[in-house]
């Protein structure tokens, strides 16, 4: 890999770097550091800092025409996509529904097929699914795909852009990773699922390490059926199914339950904002859900020995993740960990677009391309 490419790569995960920092960390002098800078003058910026003596110290930081990036995030609620700009600004979106009728692999296709459609100016695009990717193919069962494949069913290579496919909890344990600056980091994504990944940050220019755990389905007992045809899987005993029976009264089973969500949307909504109104009557409907997730990350902090745990997902809010903790710490002292809620919304497709975006510059720089075309 070049030098052009480490310093884009390096400035992606710092965000800033001073000048004399990238001389040392390349390892190059400051003539050399000049002319690289000068063929990057397309996508970087330079920032003058002003100390009260001396030489001002420069910043370099990725401009805003370096790249455009369009990150697609396919969950079971929508299908949101984003085109965002090399400082990672929005400039445009488009969303659907996730409709019931769509769940199979030609629905979903075709809802890709036509987001991508309405956009045009994009040089790099990542896909994340709400399932797993093993070698750009998709299994999910909440989702209703087997063995996708967007890059030959989507005929990405036609784009003549770079891609990446990822699932959307390794997307967030991107963002997290790159957000952070953490080099180790778990994330779980919770909602009307539960999914879980674990990431850690080798080097720079190796491949990063993505473990992808399906939480949702380790068993925790209980004679609920799951839609993956198990019984006892801990998204059927520790998700907001539960809450929504409870508050609902509901007698209605998981597996109709998630086949049908969209349907419950405004109820689902109502409960995830109940800690605001009345917290004793959400304690009460979420004292379950909030007891076993304790058990299980508290569990899981010690087995990765990870001190940190972010949760995100549309399920997820500051009380919740306040509830766990709290909840864990009173179940053993060797669960000392904390739970932060990651409150960006659009994680999974600030994940993807970043992964994207490293994808983009490794695959141009290996071309040798200096500016754009």
């Amino acid at each position: 890999m070049n030098n052009e490419a480490k310093i884009l790569l390096h400035i992606l995960r710092a965000k800033k770097l001073r000048r004399k920092e990238l001389e040392k960390i390349i390892g190059v002098n400051p003539s050399t550091m000049t002319y690289l800078l000068d063929k990057l003058r397309d996508y970087i910026e330079i920032e003058e800092e002003f100390p009260a003596t001396g030489k001002p110290p420069q910043l370099i930081s990725i401009s805003e025409e370096a790249w455009h990036i369009l990150a697609i995030n396919v969950g079971r609620e929508r299908i949101r996509a984003v085109v965002y700009n090399g400082k990672g600004e929005e400039l445009e979106s488009a969303e659907y529904k996730m409709k019931s009728e769509f769940l199979n692999n030609e629905g979903i296709n075709e809802l890709l097929r036509k987001t991508i459609e309405k956009f045009y100016d994009f040089d790099s695009i990542g896909i994340a699914f709400s399932g797993t990717v093993v070698d750009d193919k998709v299994y999910s069962k909440i989702l209703k795909l087997e063995r996708y494949e967007p890059v030959k069913s989507l005929k990405l290579k036609s784009l003549g852009v770079p891609y990446v496919i990822l699932s959307d909890v390794e997307a967030i344990a991107a963002y997290e990773s790159k957000t952070t600056g953490r080099e180790r980091v778990f994330v779980l994504n919770y909602g009307t699922g539960i999914g879980a990944c674990y990431y850690e940050y080798h080097a720079l220019f190796s491949k990063d390490e993505f473990k992808n755990i399906a939480l949702g389905h380790i068993y925790f007992g209980g004679d609920e059926k799951c839609y993956c045809g198990a019984y006892g899987c801990l998204e059927t005993v520790a998700s907001d199914f539960v809450v929504f029976r409870k508050y609902t009264g509901s007698s209605i089973s998981f597996v109709e339950f998630i086949a049908h969500e969209e349907n419950y949307l405004s109820e689902l909504k109502t409960i995830r904002n109940l800690y605001k109104t009345n917290e004793s009557k959400a304690k009460e409907i979420y004292s379950e859900v909030i007891d076993k997730l304790a058990y299980v990350l508290g569990n899981l902090s010690l087995i990765l020995g990870v001190s940190n745990i972010a949760i995100y997902g549309e399920g997820s809010s500051e009380w919740l993740a306040q509830q766990i903790e709290m909840k864990a710490k009173s179940l053993s002292p060797n669960f000392n960990f904390s739970v932060r809620y990651g409150h960006v919304r659009d994680a999974v497709e600030r994940g993807v677009s970043l992964e994207a975006a490293v994808n983009y510059v490794k695959k141009t720089f290996s071309k040798s391309r200096t500016s754009k075309l």
